[in-house]
């Protein structure tokens, strides 16, 4: 799907077009994780996903019980009244009793989000009310305010519910790609000059296409078991090592996130035992 499908085209074709690259819109429809695998269900119980007219559109991560963490552009040009987040869930198409489904109260996007360059996409979601905590719903914790991104090199996971392949097939459930991170420099080499430096990116790290696409978008980068990235955008082609793929960095945004936490009001604390960021799965 090129960058003129849906309503992402119009600013994405600005920047595809001065830089004379293949350049996937990051919410639209056609997004995959490839090369990956599925989880064990309920593995990744931070994941999100976000739904409009019953379909997922994007990702995101479960930060507190009544606050997900994604992508700023997963939001624009969306009715929030119409908007649903899904936690708990590893096949979307199923009637999961793990599943807990809730409307969205409010968006704070990052006031320097630039639709354009992509630069600082990243937002909070306030639910409409408390997530019950457990096995399936879980926490994925925040990297240290102001800590450089993981080095070069350094293994990570992705995961998403965007289709498996460039022909659009659905995955069965949650997938996943193990990826290593980039240095900056050769990224943004690679995107022209394109990149701030609150990015980052990864690539397979092999001869194998393997990485996100945009129905990912706004899902975590879970390095050292930390939401190290939020998925911003990527190519035309999933994987393809020409256009690296480019993540918000969290850690250079952990203080700003508290900040819209602390202002949302009072949170009520979790259940004893229940509210620990995730620590990784087998």
């Amino acid at each position: 799907m090129g960058p003129g499908s849906g309503g992402w085209g119009r600013p994405l074709l600005t920047v595809a077009t001065a830089l004379m690259l293949p350049m996937k819109p990051p919410s639209s429809w056609g997004a995959q994780i490839v090369g990956g695998r599925e989880v064990r269900p309920h593995s990744r119980p931070y994941m999100a996903s976000l739904r409009f007219q019953g379909q997922h559109h994007c990702g995101g991560f479960v930060l507190q019980d009544r606050w997900v963490v994604s992508a700023a552009h997963c939001l624009s040009h969306r009715d929030l009244r119409k908007g649903l987040v899904v936690l708990g869930a590893h096949d979307l198409r199923a009637a999961e009793p793990t599943q807990q489904v809730f409307g969205i109260d409010a968006v704070t996007r990052h006031p320097d989000y630039h639709p354009v360059t992509h630069a600082n996409d990243i937002c909070l979601l306030r639910l409409n009310r408390s997530a019950v905590l457990g096995p399936a719903v879980g926490l994925l914790g925040l990297p240290r305010r102001g800590a450089r991104p993981p080095a070069a090199g350094t293994r990570c996971r992705v995961a998403g519910w965007g289709f498996v392949s460039d022909f659009e097939e659905l995955p069965p459930g949650l997938m996943e790609a193990e990826v290593r991170v980039l240095g900056l420099d050769v990224c943004n080499g690679s995107w022209r000059g394109l990149l701030s430096p609150a990015m980052f990116c990864t690539h397979s790290g092999d001869s194998h296409r393997r990485g996100f696409c945009s129905a990912d978008s706004g899902g975590p980068l879970v390095c050292r078991n930390r939401a190290h990235g939020v998925v911003s955008f990527s190519g035309l082609w999933c994987g393809d090592p020409r256009t690296p793929d480019v993540y918000t960095q969290v850690s250079a945004f952990v203080a700003w996130i508290w900040d819209v936490v602390g202002r949302g009001g009072p949170q009520p604390g979790p259940l004893p035992g229940t509210a620990r960021p995730w620590e990784g799965a087998p």
